[in-house]
């Protein structure tokens, strides 16, 4: 990592190879999903609780 990667979600600095950091939409891979996988559509569902997706950070122990 030769410059400053910033997370273009949560504003913070991206410690990820570029080529991994490109991969998740220049962001941390937690904030990838909530903003592209944590389904908030799901009724009763919020940003605390796991989407069910194996991959969910909330699940993540």
């Amino acid at each position: 990592m030769s410059e400053e990667q910033t997370c273009q979600r949560c504003g913070e600095t991206v410690e990820l190879d570029r080529e991994d950091f490109e991969l998740f939409e220049r962001m941390h891979p937690d904030c990838f999903h909530f903003a592209f996988e944590h389904d908030l559509d799901k009724p009763g569902l919020s940003v605390d609780e796991n989407c069910g997706d194996e991959a969910c950070p909330v699940g993540v122990s």
